[in-house]
């Protein structure tokens, strides 16, 4: 899950749903420091993609 510093759209729902997974989960916390903090983290794509990409290296690895 990610969760934006500055969303105007969805705050306070990336923790609703994580708190109701019930799978492996990670919730990544964006922040306008990293010119990541709007909704989407349009300033940071790579970053997001990035960490995301990361999270399911370690994971799948996990499960292997």
């Amino acid at each position: 899950m990610r969760d934006a510093e500055e969303d105007i759209f969805f705050k306070g729902q990336p923790e609703q749903l994580y708190d109701h997974l019930t799978c492996p989960k990670t919730l990544m916390a964006f922040t306008t420091e990293e010119d990541a903090g709007a909704h989407c983290h349009p300033g940071a794509m790579r970053l997001s993609i990035a960490r995301t990409y990361d999270w399911l290296d370690d994971t799948l690895a996990a499960a292997a």
